[in-house]
């Protein structure tokens, strides 16, 4: 397990500590582990510590307000969850509870997996900032950001749930107008299939019929209501593209070799971002050889793009892929990805098909079923087809994170894997850094962004046989940097 004061350093919480105070913190700390279902804490019960994620996952979720049984009033409902977030960045902050009176848990925080955490009991908390007034005034102002920002997050679930305005307006319009209309018209299943984005573009498939039909006034309605919903039309068709993106990869034939695959996946995803609104910078940056690394920062998807089979593409990455790399070269890269869960068999389907590397996912479920040889033979293995791929000329592209967040918060701490590719790779690569904005948010909805930054070479910093102590400094100088990457293209996003 990562050391208490480490993992502390690397939080997104804590980064603006001085270091004496983490210290401190670190020395009282409670490493404490949970298995799979287990409750950290319970919504409505005492909340007595803060806790730091180490590893794993947790969801957070509230009881949904309930009302007596409509048969007998004697009887309670019974109690229905609601999931308003899951958090599985290390370093993140869950029961912020334990410090705003009336010091009771606010939601109920559930390990989905083997999950580490260390813990602060309040009373420690408590002490520091009475003794290090100015401790306290910045931990109050980080309690208030983590707070803004889980809001942020527990909105974009809510919008996922999917309120509609557009089928809202076109219900409005056939209460209001529909007595000219058969009772049997198709117009009425329009804000039904609104409501949903697994059924929303098959509301302007139907619109669009209907627009032509022989029944002046249900022509007529349809116009309206075609006009009216307009603004949820490019939402459906990105979720439309999205599904077929995924069906198209996930059943290629088996005759299909993965470079053929990789090839068709960036065709369908060009399809998909012509939907969007989206700036590129930085083409001049580019190499004029294949064979690099390209070092970018990974964004959370939204909840929206969710598909019926729980699975989400990669949307920053797959941009990167498409439209620019393949748009430059014409040949679609090789990407490191996570492995696949036991029980993420969409996940499966699609990456098997492309031809990626895969590395072990991180999950401490996943770590426990490995000895520390298999784990050695793993990371080997990521070292040699990652320079087999280079050594074919092709590009790489690796998310150091090995993880996701939002724009804002981006990038995370950095793992060394793409930097030990570079340094053990010969002749050595450039790595490329391409910093990505706002593919976290509805992609529809919103402006992405790209900005190319020119190549970096590993050995101009840190030489080949230099000890890892100097090539880890090199990786968090680097980082560093690259928030200020991530800012210039969140810039050319507005």
């Amino acid at each position: 397990m990562q050391a208490p004061l480490d993992l502390l350093r690397d939080s997104a919480f804590f980064d603006v500590f001085e270091d004496e105070d983490l210290v401190a913190l670190a020395t009282e700390a409670k490493r404490m582990s949970f298995r799979k279902g287990d409750r950290i804490v319970e919504e409505g019960e005492p909340s007595e510590r803060l806790y730091i994620l180490v590893s794993g996952t947790v969801e957070l979720s509230l009881l949904a307000p309930h009302s007596p049984d409509e048969m007998d009033p004697r009887l309670d409902a019974s109690h229905e969850s609601i999931t308003i977030h899951r958090i599985n960045e290390p370093g993140a902050l869950i029961g912020w509870s334990a410090m705003v009176e009336p010091y009771r848990c606010r939601a109920t925080a559930t390990a989905l997996e083997v999950t580490r955490v260390v813990a602060f009991d309040r009373e420690l908390v408590e002490a520091q900032c009475q003794q290090r007034p100015r401790f306290g005034i910045v931990f109050i102002r980080r309690i208030l950001w983590a707070l803004g920002d889980r809001l942020g997050s527990s909105r974009a679930q809510l919008a996922s749930r999917k309120h509609s305005p557009e089928a809202d307006q076109v219900r409005l319009l056939l209460a209001q107008r529909g007595g000219m209309l058969g009772v049997n018209s198709p117009l009425y299943k329009i804000p039904i299939y609104l409501e949903s984005r697994l059924t929303a573009a098959d509301a302007f498939e139907m619109l669009d019929g209907l627009v032509r039909a022989d029944d002046g006034a249900e022509r007529e309605l349809a116009l309206e209501c075609r006009r009216l919903a307009a603004g949820a039309e490019r939402e459906a068709q990105v979720f439309r593209q999205l599904q077929r993106i995924y069906d198209t990869v996930a059943q290629a034939p088996d005759t299909n070799a993965a470079e053929e695959v990789r090839r068709t996946c960036c065709d369908e995803f060009r399809k998909l971002y012509n939907f969007t609104d989206y700036r590129v910078e930085g083409w001049e940056n580019l190499p004029a050889e294949t064979g690099f690394v390209v070092v970018m920062n990974h964004l959370s998807n939204h909840p929206e793009n969710t598909l019926p089979n729980a699975f989400q593409l990669t949307l920053d990455t797959h941009f990167v892929s498409a439209m620019i790399l393949y748009e430059r070269y014409g040949a679609a890269p090789v990407r490191v990805v996570r492995q696949s869960e036991p029980d993420e068999e969409g996940h499966r389907r699609y990456f098997d098909r492309l031809g990626y590397i895969t590395v072990t996912s991180g999950s401490v479920s996943a770590r426990g079923e490995q000895t520390r040889d298999e784990l050695q033979q793993v990371r080997e293995r990521f070292l040699k087809d990652s320079r087999a791929v280079l050594a074919d000329g092709q590009n790489l592209v690796i998310c150091p994170e090995g993880g996701s967040t939002k724009t804002e918060s981006s990038p995370m701490p950095f793992r060394a894997g793409a930097f030990r590719v570079v340094r053990a790779t010969e002749p050595e690569p450039l790595m490329v850094p391409i910093a990505v904005a706002n593919f976290d948010k509805q992609i529809a909805r919103t402006r992405l962004a790209a900005k190319i930054f020119p190549p970096v070479r590993l050995s101009d910093s840190v030489s080949p046989t230099a000890a890892d102590a100097v090539l880890y400094e090199f990786i968090n100088r680097f980082r560093d940097r690259y928030r200020g990457f991530v800012r210039q293209a969140a810039e050319l996003a507005a």
